[in-house]
């Protein structure tokens, strides 16, 4: 089966539909699944163009390799397919936040691809919380939309030494125990719950805030000031911003914290904490959107509005060893779940559906 793939994320390798894609085309390759994939895409391009890819470029050149499949692994479908297409939708982040769209062309952009999304054959999502937003938001039938899970990335499932460890602490001023959060800084993620969930632990228990990601401190609508924040709360000095760290720090920054924790208000999938449970790292994480689905009992989930409920729960995490241990396990049969070789497998079953 040959599969045009529109591979533009291809140029964006550090956003999720960079490595969605990049993982696709991976397994598809490894896994012998009789897929002759054909990534698509021009140079880097934004804008207009980008659009023009989207719509026009992308369908046309599809349709000249002679794809049985056309393939769109993020949410911007042609509206005249060219071909039987496949779509991935990852969230719907614009039309369940409007905050986030910020210009009437960003409007204009989201009505055409909502629109255009009804013509493709069959959509995949990442959870069962995004068909239902589908379904619902997008008025595409039920039966039209295939749940396709996605899996943490392999780089994070690597041992990891204690002097590995010990030496990631060293780099970042660590202490023994603190609190992870790695991850976008927007509003949607809601880390200043997490500060002030914090913030209201009693005085004896020892903490410490790791946050990875860019900080914006200049009052952006879209990005809260979290220095300004902690220093309101007062515990600026137990809050270690660790900027944008690499890759090769993730395992180790994971396995070095007492717990992960992930108070976003809306999700798709949320890899990170899903990868925080795969190093088997105690997880406390919100219960909006897809996040309880893919936790399951692998860690505990929480109302991010509920402060008293927030705090209690990294009470006992922080306190507990036995705890600890216990959600330590559970993570880690939890994420084993989920596959790379599995995505690719269910997708592959998608696009022979779609064919038929």
């Amino acid at each position: 089966m040959r599969v045009a793939l529109n591979a533009h994320f291809f140029h964006h390798p550090g956003t999720g539909s960079g490595q969605y894609l990049q993982h696709l085309l991976r397994y598809f390759e490894q896994d012998a699944l009789t897929i002759d994939s054909v990534p698509l895409f021009q140079p880097s391009i934004a804008d207009l163009r980008k659009v023009w890819w989207e719509q026009i470029g992308f369908p046309r050149a599809a349709r000249r390799t002679g794809a049985a499949i056309h393939h769109v692994p993020y949410f911007a479908p042609p509206l005249v397919p060219t071909g039987p297409t496949v779509v991935t939708i990852h969230d719907l982040i614009p039309l369940i936040l409007p905050e986030y769209v910020t210009s009437p062309l960003v409007r204009l952009y989201n009505a055409l691809v909502s629109r255009a999304a009804r013509h493709a054959r069959l959509i995949l999502v990442d959870s069962v919380a995004s068909k239902s937003d589908v379904v619902r938001l997008l008025g595409i039938p039920d039966q039209r939309v295939r749940v396709v899970y996605l899996a943490p990335d392999e780089s994070v499932l690597r041992p990891v030494s204690t002097e590995e460890t010990a030496a990631v602490r060293r780099k970042y001023g660590l202490s023994e125990s603190f609190v992870l959060y790695l991850g976008g800084l927007d509003k949607r993620k809601n880390v200043p719950a997490l500060m002030r969930a914090l913030a209201a632990l009693p005085p004896e228990i020892p903490w410490q805030l790791a946050i990875s990601g860019r900080v914006r401190t200049d009052d952006a609508p879209l990005f809260p000031n979290l220095p300004a924040i902690a220093a309101q709360l007062g515990i600026q000095d137990k809050v270690v911003f660790l900027g944008f760290a690499p890759d090769e720090d993730k395992p180790a920054l994971m396995h070095a914290a007492t717990c992960f924790a992930f108070p976003s208000l809306y999700e798709g999938f949320g890899m990170d904490h899903l990868e925080a449970m795969a190093c088997g790292t105690p997880v406390i994480c919100s219960n909006r959107s897809s996040l309880p689905e893919l936790t399951g009992d692998g860690g505990i989930t929480i109302d991010p509005d509920d402060l008293p409920a927030f705090t209690d729960a990294l009470r006992r995490v922080l306190t507990d060893a036995g705890l600890r241990a216990d959600l330590s396990q559970r993570g880690l049969a939890q994420a084993a779940t989920f596959t790379w070789a599995r995505t690719a497998q269910e997708t592959f079953n998608a696009y022979q559906e779609a064919l038929r």
